[in-house]
């Protein structure tokens, strides 16, 4: 029987970066993935494959919106989604190279096979194509990072014919006239602006009173609008209550009665934990209704020597995160003191246009009777938005009223996902509003929102004061 210092299975983004550090702090490692290649759902079935298609998607909506003289673009009928996924193949097999290198430059050895627990401390390895036959190996600390799939609810039955979930609706045989998604998460919003784009007729099914209602209420709205700017017909607080497959469409009878047609469903109803075959009894260890597991801020599991990070621990199932997540579970494994994990961490919705925000919400500062001013700034008057045809959205800044520190951004734009950064640096760095004034930004660029969106704060502030003057004045 083999022996390792630490035992981690998966190798997705919270896998493969808490081996290596494991492996850093000087302790022999194994990682086992049941798959023939690593990277987990973030880079195979999921976050790469479906923004290799967003590319195709958002090039395409672009062009159009260039206002080029003499140039059409059109998708074909008989166009495969694999084959408009452009430069999917090449990312994922440089991803598969660049983790394998990676794990092998740090020395961890690597399990092929499906892992299960006998016990706390072993992991029996099935060997795929051998008859049932395994490995076993013991670890002093284990790291499970298994990830998630596409729930199935039990009243929808996915074929992969008509009815689709999140990983098998990007193997369509080619683009359908129209589609119907049931669920508004991100999943849900990302597919139904990439599909409209695309010139799909998408019809949006959530039972919600707005899409993602953890967002900045102005920027859950503002999506919404640009949604059905985009042809997207949006039927909110209703479920779908049955599917019917024909020949050609499916029938989808709505819980208030109506109903809709749509030649293909995507079913985009969250996901599960992926713990069915861990045994999670033998160790001691119980996973909720989901399927995840429930850690500590250490991301210690009920036994304290099992760990769990990534999407397996929850909200926010984000890969940057995981990365994150499982370098500080085994940092704290291995006794390598680090400080805790930042609470400053961006959220990036891949919808056309994104979305992304980190830090506070008016809707959690009022909750925390916290006083703050708002300072916006529109990129459709932005010169780079316009410049490449995407001349949607905002940028929003939360400042405290009395010193201008930074309290939350949120974005909807084009690259908001690279836009909050900057405002991120200046919040964990402590800054205010004023970095923003006094900066110079390249001109024409998306970042040089920040420094209209800061006058606008400041003006609200200058302005509070000046009424509070003219009040204390009068008085």
């Amino acid at each position: 029987m083999l022996h390792y210092d630490v035992i981690v299975i998966g190798s997705g983004p919270a896998g493969e970066n808490g081996a290596i550090t494991a492996a850093d702090c000087g302790k022999k490692v194994a990682l086992v993935e049941k798959e023939a290649v690593p990277g987990g759902a973030s880079a195979n079935t999921g976050t790469i494959p479906s923004k290799a298609l967003r590319e195709t998607a958002l090039a395409i909506q672009q062009a159009r919106n260039r206002d080029a003289h003499g140039i059409s673009f059109q998708v074909s009928s008989t166009v495969t989604v694999p084959e408009l996924m452009g430069r999917r193949g090449l990312v994922t097999a440089r991803e598969h190279s660049r983790i394998r290198a990676a794990l092998n430059k740090a020395g961890v050895e690597q399990f092929r096979g499906t892992a299960y627990l006998a016990d706390p401390h072993t992991v029996r390895v099935k060997i795929p194509g051998a008859g049932g036959a395994y490995q076993e190996i013991t670890g002093d600390v284990i790291l499970l990072a298994t990830g998630t799939r596409p729930f199935h609810p039990p009243q929808y039955t996915i074929d992969n014919v008509r009815v689709y979930d999140s990983d098998s609706i990007l193997m369509l045989d080619r683009v359908p006239r129209s589609l119907a998604i049931l669920g508004g998460g991100v999943a849900g919003c990302e597919y139904a602006s990439l599909f409209a784009a695309l010139g799909v007729h998408v019809s949006l099914i959530d039972s919600k009173e707005r899409l993602l209602p953890w967002l900045d209420a102005e920027l859950s709205h503002a999506m919404q609008d640009l949604f059905a700017m985009a042809g997207i017909d949006l039927h909110q607080q209703i479920r779908a209550q049955k599917l019917e497959p024909g020949d050609r469409d499916v029938l989808v009878t709505l819980s208030d009665g109506s109903r809709l047609v749509a030649e293909k469903v995507l079913v985009a109803a969250g996901r599960v934990g992926n713990v069915e075959t861990l045994n999670l009894p033998a160790a001691g260890i119980t996973a909720t209704e989901k399927g995840l597991l429930e850690v500590n801020q250490n991301f210690q599991t009920s036994v304290p020597h099992i760990y769990a990070a990534g999407d397996l621990v929850g909200f926010p199932m984000l890969a940057s995160v995981s990365m994150e997540q499982g370098r500080a579970a085994m940092s704290h494994a291995c006794g390598v003191a680090r400080g805790k994990l930042t609470g400053l961490l961006p959220v990036g919705i891949y919808t056309i246009p994104e979305v992304s925000a980190v830090g506070e919400t008016e809707e959690s500062l009022k909750a925390k009777g916290r006083p703050y001013v708002v300072g916006k700034s529109s990129l459709a008057g932005n010169a780079r938005a316009n410049l490449i045809g995407e001349a949607v959205g905002a940028l929003k800044l939360l400042a405290d009223p009395t010193d201008g520190k930074l309290l939350g951004i949120h974005c909807i734009g084009p690259h908001a996902s690279d836009l909050v950064h900057l405002g991120q640096a200046v919040m964990s760095l402590g800054g205010d509003l004023s970095y923003f004034v006094e900066a110079v930004f390249n001109y024409p660029t998306l970042g040089e929102a920040y420094k209209y969106a800061a006058y606008d704060a400041l003006d609200k502030i200058r302005s509070r004061r000046v009424t509070r003057l003219e009040r204390a004045a009068s008085k």
